[in-house]
């Protein structure tokens, strides 16, 4: 770019923001010469454990928009040659054969992206969200409601109040997006250790808080599904809504959507429980759907709430 090379900076105009993963953060001092703008998923300063509100905000506003590129990498790498490590001797042909890839794509792939009438919607509430604090959060921190002997074991039918019942648009408006929702059967079944999440006798433990006036939250353990630690995921409810949520992943904070693991427990609890027949779906499945961008609209290849070291961090 400092050379100008095929004349790569005519292709930014004025007021351009580059959306960038981690990987190209060497590269951010010679954007700046530039004058190019960015936009990277932040990084977890050192002896931090997880974000705080804003950053995990942030970053998923970068995700949310970065998925399209990460998506159409997954088609291209369909083909096998552009699905291995390409030789330098094969360098010269790599425009041509790029050219025909993206040319099939086009022609019998469906749209990376499709308008839908929810769009604007979601823009205003995500930019509505993106300096909110996490109100759960403070309260557990305020009411010291982490440690262990506020919170006992209880099942699902003596909750304090019913779980409201959710429609997938009432957990999609949640989630603001439906990757969160792609995670969330495989993170059920781990958590119930089954896969017939409708079984009426399934064991989905819960934990529910003993302290007075705090009897709305509960808590769940998940398992992260990169790292052999637990996560604690926390929802704040009554019986039309969910108010609250917080997770100790590492995004678990945002209030701009939720993680994978906030999402599998408000489903599982406000949805999928109630509906009659289960779609099977097991966990060992998941990898091979992730593949295609076409099959999951909000395409992300790993999650920040897992593992920092990851490019993204989403979930």
């Amino acid at each position: 770019m400092l050379n100008n090379y095929e004349d790569i900076l005519n292709w930014t105009k004025e007021n351009d923001i580059m959306i960038l993963d981690r990987g190209f953060r060497d590269s951010l001092g010679v954007l700046k010469a530039l004058g190019i703008d960015t936009a990277m998923p932040s990084f977890l300063g050192k002896n931090r454990r997880q974000f705080d509100a804003y950053d995990a905000n942030r970053s998923r506003f970068v995700t949310k928009l970065r998925w399209v590129v990460e998506g159409v990498n997954a088609r291209l790498k369909r083909f096998r040659w552009f699905s291995q490590t390409i030789q330098n001797s094969s360098l010269p042909s790599v425009p041509d054969f790029m050219a025909i890839v993206a040319a099939l794509n086009n022609c019998f792939h469906v749209p990376m992206v499709v308008a839908s009438p929810e769009d604007d919607d979601i823009v205003r509430r995500m930019n509505q969200l993106l300096s909110k604090s996490n109100i759960l959060q403070e309260r557990l921190i305020q009411d010291n409601l982490q440690r262990h002997n506020v919170w006992r074991f209880i099942d699902i039918d003596n909750l304090f109040e019913p779980f409201p019942v959710l429609s997938l648009d009432d957990i999609r408006s949640i989630t603001l997006g439906v990757y969160q929702l792609k995670r969330a059967r495989s993170y059920a079944e781990e958590h119930s250790d089954c896969t017939e999440l409708t079984d009426p006798d399934l064991d989905f433990p819960i934990e529910a808080c003993t302290e007075h006036g705090a009897e709305d939250i509960i808590r769940l353990r998940f398992r992260s599904a990169h790292k052999s630690c637990t996560y604690h995921t926390y929802i704040q409810f009554d019986s039309t809504q969910v108010i609250a949520w917080y997770c100790t992943c590492i995004p678990g904070p945002r209030t701009v959507g939720c993680c994978s693991h906030i999402a599998a427990a408000i489903w599982f609890l406000g949805y999928e429980r109630y509906q009659s027949t289960t779609n099977r779906q097991p966990s060992s499945t998941n990898t091979t759907n992730i593949q295609y961008a076409d099959n999951i609209s909000d395409f992300e290849p790993s999650s920040d709430e897992e593992d920092n070291s990851y490019i993204y961090t989403s979930e």
